[in-house]
C-alpha cells in the first residue's frame, strides 16, 4: 500500500479528530457505550436485545441447490455468537436467473428445511430473543447472464454490455418477478425468519428501476411507474406474511442516492451530487405500507464502492478515489438526516469498519445523538468473531478489527467463497491464494 495517501494512520481518536477538523468533517465520537446496549423497538413486539447488527454480507458459498454450505453454516455460526442483536442474513436469490454466482444461496420449496435448520442453529447458538432477517433479492444486471431492466450508459461500459446483445427485459417478466418475491417471502416465514428485507440498492433489480426514467410500459418513466415494483411487492409480501398470528417484519436494505450523475442514476442529479428528494418520499411511502426497519445503503459496489464502503485499499489495490474519512462523514451525515426526517424509523447506518477498533466510540455517538438507532457490520463481522460482545464490554481489538483491505471482495470478485484472509487465516487464506494470489 506504498503511496496510499490514504492509509490508515491513526493511533487515537484525537488524531481522527484533528483530521477530521483540517478537512471540515463533523464525525463524533463518544465513550457512552451502554447506549449500545440499550433495546430498540422497530415496532410493537418486534425488539431488538441491543443496537448493533450484522450487515446481508453474501460470500458465494451455497450448494448449487442455492442451499447454505458448510462455510455458510459456519458463518453464521460465527455471526451468532458476535452478540449482535441483529443478524441481517445475505442476499438470497427468488428465482434461479436472479443469482449473481452458481453458488448464491436461493430459497425454494426443495431446500426450505435446510434454511429451517440454519435458523434454528443461529437462534440456538444467539438466544431466541436475536432476530433474524432474510434479505430477498433479484441481481438483476449484475446476474448471469444479465437480467436487464433499463439500459445504463455508465454501467454498460463499466461492465463492456452491448445493448443489442442484451436486451431489456418485459413488463409480463417484472410481474412474475413479483411473484416471485411473494412466494419466497412465504418460504422464508415457513423457514423461521424474522423478517423479510425486500431488497431496492447497488442498482439491482428493484433499485435500477428506481431510475428507468427512459423505459416505458408500467414499469418505467414517471415516479409511480419506476417505484412500482418495489411497492407492489411490499403490498404483497405484507398481504401474504399478515396471514400468520407472528408474521415476520417487513424491512428493506435501500439505497439511499446511486451517486452516478443523472438520468444514469437514482437520486442523484447531473453533477453527479445526491438530490434525494425521490428517495425521501419513497421512504415516507414504503412506511406507510409497513416498513419501520431500513438498512441504509448509497453507490454501489460495482461502481463506486468508496460511496459507502470506505477502504484503504480496493479490489486489485486501487486506492479510493477520494478521502475515507471524508466518504464515511458524508454517509453517517446522509444517514442521520433521514433518522432525523422519520424518527419513528429505525434506520441502520453502515460504514463504520473503516474506522477499526475507533468504530465503537463512533458507533455510540451516532446511537446516542440518534444519527442511526441500530449500528451495522459487514466486513468487520467477517473479520472480527465477537465483535458485538466486546462492543457491548466497551471494547475493541485492534488486532481483530476488520483493516478494509478488500481482500474478502477481491475473492468474490475472482470466484472463491468471500471470507476473510487476514483474520480467518486457516479457512479463508488458502481460499485467497487459489483464487486471487495464486501461489
Amino acid at each position: 500500500m506504498s503511496g496510499n495517501p490514504y492509509k490508515f494512520n491513526f493511533k487515537s481518536i484525537d488524531d481522527i479528530k484533528s483530521r477530521a477538523r483540517e478537512l471540515n468533517l463533523n464525525i463524533g465520537f463518544s465513550d457512552n457505550y451502554g447506549v449500545l446496549s440499550k433495546k430498540v423497538e422497530i415496532q410493537p413486539g418486534f425488539i431488538l436485545k441491543n443496537a448493533l447488527s450484522v450487515h446481508p454480507m453474501e460470500a458465494f458459498d451455497g450448494e448449487p441447490d442455492g442451499s447454505p454450505g458448510e462455510l455458510t453454516i459456519r458463518r453464521y455460526k460465527r455471526f451468532a455468537g458476535s452478540g449482535a442483536g441483529l443478524i441481517w442474513f445475505e442476499a438470497v436469490a427468488v428465482q434461479s436467473d436472479a443469482k449473481t454466482s452458481p453458488r448464491q444461496l436461493m430459497i425454494s420449496e426443495n431446500n426450505i428445511d435446510k434454511f429451517k435448520r440454519l435458523v434454528e442453529t443461529i437462534k440456538n447458538i444467539a438466544g431466541e430473543d436475536t432476530k433474524i432477517i432474510i434479505q430477498l433479492t433479484h441481481s438483476g444486471r449484475f446476474s448471469k447472464p444479465p437480467v436487464i431492466t433499463r439500459h445504463n450508459n455508465t454501467l454498460n461500459a463499466r461492465m463492456n454490455l452491448d445493448p443489442d446483445v442484451y436486451k431489456c427485459v418485459s413488463d409480463d417478466y417484472l410481474k412474475q418477478v413479483e411473484d416471485n418475491f411473494e412466494s419466497a417471502a412465504r418460504l422464508s416465514q415457513e423457514a423461521g425468519f424474522d423478517g423479510v428485507d425486500i431488497k431496492a440498492c447497488h442498482t439491482y433489480l428493484f433499485d435500477e428501476l428506481l431510475c428507468a426514467f427512459e423505459r416505458g410500459g408500467e414499469y418505467g418513466g414517471s415516479y409511480e411507474n419506476r417505484t412500482r415494483i418495489f411497492k407492489n411487492t411490499i403490498k404483497r409480501v405484507k398481504n401474504i406474511l399478515a396471514s400468520s398470528e407472528s408474521s415476520p417484519v417487513i424491512a428493506s436494505r435501500f439505497g439511499l442516492s446511486h451517486v452516478i450523475a443523472y438520468p444514469d442514476g437514482f437520486a442523484t442529479d447531473e453533477n453527479g451530487e445526491p438530490d434525494l428528494t425521490e428517495s425521501i418520499r419513497l421512504l415516507g411511502e414504503i412506511n406507510q405500507l409497513g416498513v419501520n426497519l431500513i438498512n441504509i445503503t448509497m453507490g454501489t459496489p460495482y461502481y463506486n464502492p468508496h460511496i459507502n464502503r470506505p477502504y484503504v485499499t480496493n479490489v486489485g489495490g486501487a486506492i479510493s478515489p477520494s478521502d475515507p474519512l471524508v466518504n464515511l462523514s458524508k454517509f453517517i451525515n446522509h444517514v442521520a438526516n433521514v433518522q432525523k426526517i422519520y424518527p419513528g424509523m429505525t434506520f441502520v447506518g453502515a460504514g463504520y469498519s473503516y474506522l477499526r477498533q475507533f468504530a465503537l466510540n463512533a458507533a455510540a455517538y451516532s446511537v446516542e445523538n440518534n444519527l442511526a438507532k441500530v449500528i451495522g457490520f459487514g466486513r468487520g463481522a467477517f473479520a472480527y468473531e465477537n465483535f458485538a460482545r466486546d462492543m457491548l464490554n466497551g471494547f475493541m481489538d485492534s488486532k481483530k478489527c476488520c483493516l478494509t483491505c478488500s481482500k474478502c471482495t477481491e475473492i468474490m470478485r475472482a470466484g472463491g467463497t468471500a471470507g476473510c484472509p487476514i483474520r480467518d487465516v486457516e479457512v479463508y487464506m488458502p481460499v485467497y491464494k487459489k483464487y486471487v494470489a495464486k501461489t
